[in-house]
């Protein structure tokens, strides 16, 4: 693996799940990685996982973690974090903006818009769409200052197809536009922007609504979080990554090309054969 050492990274969202596997990975590639997130203290959430503990973890790996407490659907708190990573580190290398806000009630379970409340709407796209914008917009002179930089957008295969809910599928086709359109902006100052598409992750709230069989497949063959930090090292240590920019790429298709393999030494396959539809 490439070393990131002296590289700043931030990664949004990152107590857990796929935000948890990427700060992990860039961890363990040597970069100091500021961790957000809302949750400090376990218990205060339904799910495990804190900022604290992933910056720990972060640093047991060889980088160095910062844990920040975030509430991404707050632009103050948002601007306030870019202010101290000026302030701090004076540059920043690497944006990793995965912040979502799973509303309430199971949308991994489908059933029409009609069926759920209006705020819905607003609970997927205010955090998982509108507040990646804010965080870009605050980390983007940095980049441009130093003359480079990588923003990676966690987006999803219902950027491109139907899956689980109106509001989930338009939010994301959203953060794939709006990453097409930063590429196209920032095309001149070799920032490089790009939309990532994990598999089927085995993330905590998929667990434990598994465990619940609320799932609408089965998750043996899917893929760790750590997975999509793999991806990410990958693409930040290539030196021909803005080749890609304004680019949507798939994580599993990324293990391939670069060869690397999850955690357990596997190479998952494609989200249907993922799912057991193929």
């Amino acid at each position: 693996m490439s070393s990131l050492k002296g590289k700043i990274a931030v990664v949004t969202g990152a107590s857990r799940g796929i935000g948890k596997g990427i700060a992990l990975e860039l961890g363990a590639a040597g970069a100091t990685v500021y961790v957000t997130g809302r949750t400090l203290e376990e218990g205060t959430s339904p799910l495990p996982g804190t900022v604290g503990a992933t910056a720990e973890e972060v640093t047991g790996l060889g980088g160095q973690g910062i844990p920040v407490r975030c509430d991404h659907a707050v632009d103050e708190e948002i601007i306030a974090l870019f202010k101290r990573i000026r302030a701090e580190q004076g540059r920043i290398d690497i944006l990793v903006n995965n912040a979502f806000t799973a509303p309430e009630g199971n949308i991994l379970e489908g059933g029409g818009f009609w069926e759920y409340p209006i705020s819905v709407w607003d609970d997927i796209i205010h955090v998982g769409c509108r507040s990646h914008y804010v965080a870009s917009h605050e980390a983007v002179p940095m980049m441009l200052e130093q003359k480079d930089g990588l923003i990676v957008n966690i987006s999803s295969f219902a950027g491109a197809a139907y899956a689980f809910n109106l509001a989930y599928g338009v939010g994301k086709a959203a953060v794939d536009r709006m990453m097409r359109d930063m590429a196209h902006e920032l095309r001149d100052y070799n920032v490089t922007c790009i939309s990532l598409y994990p598999g089927w992750v085995k993330t905590e709230n998929l667990l434990q609504r598994a465990a619940e069989g609320k799932v609408p497949a089965p998750i043996e063959k899917g893929e760790s979080p750590r997975f999509s930090g793999r991806a990410v090292v990958a693409i930040a240590t290539d030196p021909k990554r803005f080749e890609r920019s304004g680019q949507v790429l798939v994580v599993n298709e990324l293990g391939r090309e670069y060869g690397f393999t999850d955690v357990d030494g596997s190479q998952p396959g494609s989200l249907p054969e993922q799912m057991g539809l193929i």
